[in-house]
């Protein structure tokens, strides 16, 4: 009888640990209803190293507009700041209700500075009126800003790290925006992304392959002491202010081809340990500055179809 009790007690104790660790009642615990509610009283967000137990789904909130038949927007009209938050659950911006689409429109700031993402993240078709701060934050898992609208002045992502893909595709960035020393382990890409403002890239290393296709930079894009080592890609891109390679590994292939360079282009003093292939692409600004480009042994600048504006003197 006494085993009987003991154990029984022990399954209660068991029961009680496992309620405790996947709710709000865990130590510096918050559920995502609560954070939903505070945005639907009208609450400004600011919240501090605290744990973020569940899925946190934006579009849950009560405000939303009819797009059309088929999609409804979220709207957030306040300012969302996290703060060395660990986000246990998926944290997203899109989704259904019915037959409708739904995301989500962040009319303020929004910030997520040092957090640590555990599940996905689903920023997707997403639009930020106000400036984004993912400084130092972790994704642990996929973090996806596909078709993401950033109106803001400037978007941080400093020295941020993604452990599997990282995808900003089909992006539009209205300001300026930083990876400055970044570091990716999976896939990166930036397919089809606008930038009106700078884009900086320096010191960021990738481990997985890059791919900046078909993006448009509309200011300066720079990756100086850039380190990637996988394959990079940055196929039919255009550059409309000074594009600086300056002091980048290129550990792989890099495939800067069929692209259009307005400004200046610098390649200079970095090192392509494999194929470096600028076939086909059109530097207005003249030649670009090739001093000091190491390339592999086995290996030539390739620039069939290149083409290179030239000035005179006069």
């Amino acid at each position: 009888m006494k085993k009987l009790v003991f154990n029984a007690i022990l399954l209660l104790m068991v029961t009680s640990g496992c309620h405790a660790g996947n709710h709000a009642d865990v130590n510096n615990g918050i559920s995502a209803s609560k954070i939903i509610k505070s945005i639907d009283k009208g609450k400004p967000i600011v919240i501090e190293g605290m744990i973020i137990t569940d899925d946190l789904d934006f579009t849950k909130v009560e405000s939303y507009t009819i797009f059309s038949t088929s999609h409804r927007i979220a709207e957030i009209g306040v300012p969302v700041t996290f703060l060395k938050c660990i986000f246990l659950g998926k944290v997203k911006t899109n989704g259904t209700i019915g037959n409708s689409a739904i995301t989500t429109h962040f009319k303020s700031n929004l910030t997520f500075e040092g957090c640590d993402f555990r599940a996905e993240v689903d920023f997707a078709n997403a639009t930020i009126d106000g400036m984004a701060n993912f400084t130092g934050t972790v994704f642990r898992e996929n973090a996806v800003f596909n078709n993401s609208t950033f109106n803001g002045r400037k978007t941080y992502f400093t020295s941020f790290s993604s452990e599997k893909l990282f995808s900003m595709q089909e992006a539009y960035v209205g300001g300026s925006i930083d990876f400055f020393k970044g570091k990716c382990k999976g896939k990166t890409s930036f397919q089809s992304t606008d930038v009106a403002g700078i884009a900086q890239f320096s010191n960021i290393e990738c481990d997985g392959k890059v791919d900046f296709s078909l993006a448009t930079f509309r200011s300066q894009v720079l990756f100086t002491y850039a380190k990637f080592n996988n394959e990079f890609r940055m196929s039919d891109a255009r550059c409309d202010g000074n594009c600086e390679m300056v002091s980048v590994v290129f550990e792989n292939k890099a495939w800067i081809c069929n692209s259009m360079f307005n400004g200046k282009v610098k390649f200079s003093n970095s090192e392509a340990k494999s194929a470096f292939d600028i076939s086909g692409s059109i530097f207005s600004k003249g030649k670009p500055d090739l001093d000091g480009l190491k390339l592999n042994i086995d290996e030539k600048l390739v620039t069939q179809g290149t083409k290179f504006a030239t000035f005179s003197n006069e």
